[in-house]
């Protein structure tokens, strides 16, 4: 009797062809992870002498809790790191080094799809590929490349021009409908995955803003000029948007402080989106009444004004919201 030998992902084309065989139909069975995910990235300048800075550290804590929300997200059905055991976070514990030679980091990240591999659900196979997907959303050249062509859309005709000289080539942009394909497919069992690429995205930005005063940034084999990094790191005003107000029932599915203000995670029958809770709609009392839905499960009523950009990009915030409705 022969046993399959178990399959084994070294590298970002051995992520490419796990995903391409999953979206075949193959049944993914036992898969081991060798030196992949890491995340390379390589900071130029006389600040950077095997040091990083507060802002760059914080970005890794979001990288962090991206990496614990999805895993709840498959484990527990929900995308909150409160979901999680203590030897469940103990499992998703990675490692930064820094090493000489101005800044360079290695952040491994094997220990997400190795734990994401070994969640035990009612699709074992897709709990595998949630953690390929995330980590492909990390450290994969064409997914990146997508993270800033999205950023661009939000910026002046002149520095949209400059960061889209960075642009997807034709196999790269192929790799990237296969992501957004799997993706999609993946989301059917796990609906929650939905919202790890968005924070995944603003774990980069954070990453870009706070490494602004460096000459450079490499990272996944793209640089980043200074230039690059300014326009990436600062907030501008965005392209003329669609802008228009919905009102349905949301599940609070999580809540988030960013800045002064708050992200709240909302999930209807047929939404996911994160929308921002900010002054002057904000209110201790407002929050404390999320916080308590989120707790107990509670739905909410909600009006949201939502932008979309480009016909794809929904940027949401929270308006005015009532607690109790039925679902």
């Amino acid at each position: 009797m022969s046993t399959a030998r178990p399959l084994v992902v070294r590298n970002e084309q051995d992520a490419w062809t796990l995903i391409e065989r999953w979206m075949s139909g193959e049944e993914i069975g036992e898969v081991e992870f060798e030196g992949w995910p890491v995340l390379k990235i390589e900071l130029r300048g006389g600040d950077y002498k095997s040091s990083l800075n507060s802002g760059q550290m914080a970005a890794l804590v979001e990288f962090k809790m991206t990496i614990g929300r999805t895993y709840s997200a498959v484990a527990h059905g929900a995308y909150d790191m409160r979901r999680l055991r203590e030897d469940e976070e103990e499992q998703l514990e990675f490692s930064t080094e820094v090493r000489p030679g101005s800044s360079i980091m290695d952040t491994d990240l094997t220990p997400l799809v190795q734990a994401l591999g070994a969640v035990m659900t009612a699709n074992p196979g897709t709990s595998l590929i949630a953690g390929v997907l995330i980590g492909l959303a990390f450290v994969a050249k064409p997914i990146i490349l997508k993270h800033n062509e999205n950023r661009a859309k939000q910026m002046d005709v002149e520095e949209r021009k400059r960061l889209m000289d960075l642009s997807l080539n034709r196999a790269e942009q192929g790799q990237n409908q296969l992501f957004e394909r799997a993706t999609k497919r993946l989301e059917k069992h796990h609906p929650q995955f939905a919202q790890a690429l968005p924070d995944a995205r603003e774990a980069f930005w954070r990453l870009a803003s706070a490494s602004v005063n460096a000459d450079s940034m490499r990272v996944a084999g793209i640089e980043f000029a200074q230039e690059d990094l300014q326009i990436l790191s600062e907030r501008r005003r965005r392209r003329p948007t669609d802008v228009s107000e919905i009102t349905q029932v949301f599940r609070v599915a999580g809540i988030k402080k960013s800045g002064a203000a708050y992200r709240v995670q909302l999930e209807s029958k047929t939404l996911v989106i994160t929308a921002n809770y900010r002054r002057p709609q904000f209110s201790d009392a407002g929050l404390k009444r999320l916080v308590n839905c989120m707790a107990t499960d509670t739905r909410i009523q909600a009006t949201l004004e939502v932008r979309t950009v480009d016909k794809s990009q929904l940027v949401g915030r929270l308006l005015r919201f009532t607690v109790g409705t039925n679902a």
